[in-house]
């Protein structure tokens, strides 16, 4: 089988830095969730659920940004699998070309995800598959009342977020994070790294398993 691996540039002023991606990239609560819980790593995946209340309900943030993304090709009314698709890439110093959206917003949840599962109990993207050459990002925006917030992060294990009022799950070929509020991480793989405007698109076919 194969999987459509994740390429990204990353801007930070001046300077451009290439990361390749498998799993997913995040901003906002999840990436705090993830990042900032290491100071209650002995607790074990326990930590994340305790960050969540802390950071999502009792102390909230609101992170500001521009999102743009490239949507999928869609024949007939169904998206077509963008295995074989290619497209150029605008440079950071360039306005996202005709056909991309551009949204911007406060938000709480920035989540691109290219697997079905974030960890073993967590279903966090169920409409994912392996070769679809897609990235399904998961978007909170901060008007989202907290119950609502509450609910999502409840059903994370089951998958039964995805119906939850509130969460947009937006479907695209590639796309653009320019933070205009600088109070969250950017998380790629689980890992911390510089701050700055992210930019991915998909690499067809990246990895082969047998």
């Amino acid at each position: 089988d194969t999987l459509a691996v994740q390429k990204m540039r990353q801007t930070q002023q001046s300077n451009v830095k290439y990361i390749t991606s498998f799993l997913s990239f995040s901003w906002g609560l999840i990436a705090d969730c993830d990042l900032e819980s290491e100071c209650l790593r002995i607790l074990g995946t326990l930590r994340s659920d305790i960050w969540a209340v802390y950071r999502g309900v009792l102390f909230p943030r609101r992170y500001r940004a521009r999102f743009s993304y490239l949507p999928p090709r869609v024949n007939n009314g169904d998206e077509v699998c963008e295995q074989d698709s290619s497209f150029d890439m605008p440079k950071f110093v360039e306005e996202v070309p005709e056909g991309w959206v551009s949204v911007e917003d406060d938000f709480t949840v920035f989540w691109a995800c290219q697997t079905s599962h974030a960890s073993y109990n967590m279903f966090n993207c169920p409409m994912s598959k392996m070769n679809d050459g897609l990235f399904h990002i998961l978007v909170v925006r901060a008007s989202c009342p907290r119950w609502r917030l509450i609910l999502m992060l409840l059903q994370l294990e089951s998958g039964n977020h995805i119906h939850c009022k509130g969460l947009e799950v937006i479907s695209c070929r590639a796309y653009r994070l320019e933070p205009l509020s600088y109070n969250s991480y950017n998380d790629i793989d689980g890992e911390l790294v510089e701050d700055g405007v992210i930019q991915a698109h998909m690499m067809p076919r990246g990895a082969q398993f047998f």
